[in-house]
């Protein structure tokens, strides 16, 4: 990239037609050769005649600016200018976007897609060549125009699991195949897996690696389990706390359907998180009527697999009947013990 006075320009070659400005100024203004006269008898009834509408026998130089600037607009627009180009991170040679797209980053998928095509665009303005490499579903590394990759970008979705072992294998395998020096973005969800370490050194034998995370906690929600006759639903974070992690509160809803059929939330309760730790539990105690009702448990402010727990029917309390058939009289059969319990 060309850099003039803190612009940048992708094409600067195209700069070259603002050289030839001058010559169309001098086309535009130039004279058109004198008529040649030539008598016609007829014109004698035009005598005395006089047009309203006149006519310039050249441009007017206001006429000819313009239209040289609307050129020079045409020719600047083309260069592609870029205005305070970052020079120190656009960078030169082929580059590699590792993604986890696991659900750990699903909350703030679009806040990460933002950061990729921003480094797609800083790549296509350098020229480089890029390929992409998500663990989560991970394939063979095309290098392709970051233009491409941004047509693509769309269709990209995190995977709600996170990197196997067979599939960090995979893209281990991937760069070992390839022979050529890259540069690597590695846009972390923030959680760490078996297998890291491991594919850090694939990265860095072939050039240098950057790791992107947006350091925000992400937060799970472990299956509800019925206990002591209440529900116990228990909460995961990925930090510990710190200065700005402290005590964090987290609401969690109860989501089914009420007794006409609507899917709605049937209640909400807090859980706290407490300084330093990790995770957190609460009890839930609730009628039999409207805990057979709840479907599913989530954060309503994450997005991703990992703040949803469905409910099954180990969660209910069914009411259960005995029948003896042991007594003739059906009398007798309703007053005994063993018919319900």
């Amino acid at each position: 990239m060309t850099m003039i006075a803190g612009l940048g320009f992708t094409a600067p070659w195209l700069l070259l037609g603002l050289l030839g400005l001058p010559l169309l100024w001098i086309l535009l203004r130039a004279v058109p050769p004198a008529p040649k006269k030539q008598i016609f008898p007829a014109v004698t009834l035009l005598l005395g005649l006089s047009d309203k509408d006149s006519q310039s026998d050249r441009t007017p130089w206001w006429l000819s600016l313009l239209r040289l600037l609307a050129v020079a607009a045409a020719i600047l627009g083309f260069a592609g200018p870029v205005l305070n180009p970052t020079r120190d991170t656009a960078g030169s040679g082929p580059l590699v976007l590792v993604l986890d797209g696991s659900w750990a980053g699903a909350t703030n998928w679009q806040e990460t897609g933002k950061q990729i095509s921003s480094r797609l665009e800083e790549a296509g303005r350098a020229n480089r060549p890029v390929a992409l490499l998500q663990l989560t579903a991970p394939k063979a590394l095309q290098f392709q125009a970051a233009a491409t990759w941004q047509q693509q970008l769309p269709g990209l979705l995190p995977r709600p699991w996170q990197p196997s072992a067979d599939q960090i294998d995979a893209a281990t395998a991937h760069l070992a195949a390839s022979d050529q020096r890259f540069d690597s973005l590695w846009f972390s969800d923030g959680l760490a897996y078996a297998g890291q370490q491991d594919l850090t050194e694939a990265l860095s034998s072939h050039g240098a690696v950057t790791v992107i995370s947006s350091g925000l906690p992400i937060l799970g929600l472990l299956p509800p389990v019925a206990k002591d006759g209440a529900l116990e639903i228990s909460l995961l974070r990925s930090a510990p706390g710190g200065p700005t992690l402290g005590a964090q509160s987290v609401e969690v809803l109860a989501r089914g359907r009420d007794p006409g059929g609507t899917h709605r939330t049937l209640t909400q309760v807090t859980a706290q998180f407490e300084p330093g730790a990790t995770s957190t539990s609460l009890q839930l105690a609730l009628p039999a009527e409207l805990r057979a009702r709840i479907e599913r448990f989530e954060l309503p402010d994450q997005r991703s697999a990992g703040a949803v727990a469905l409910s099954d029917d180990s969660l209910r309390r069914r009411e259960v009947a005995l029948i003896s058939s042991g007594a003739p009289d059906e009398g007798l059969a309703l007053l005994s013990s063993l018919h319900y319990l």
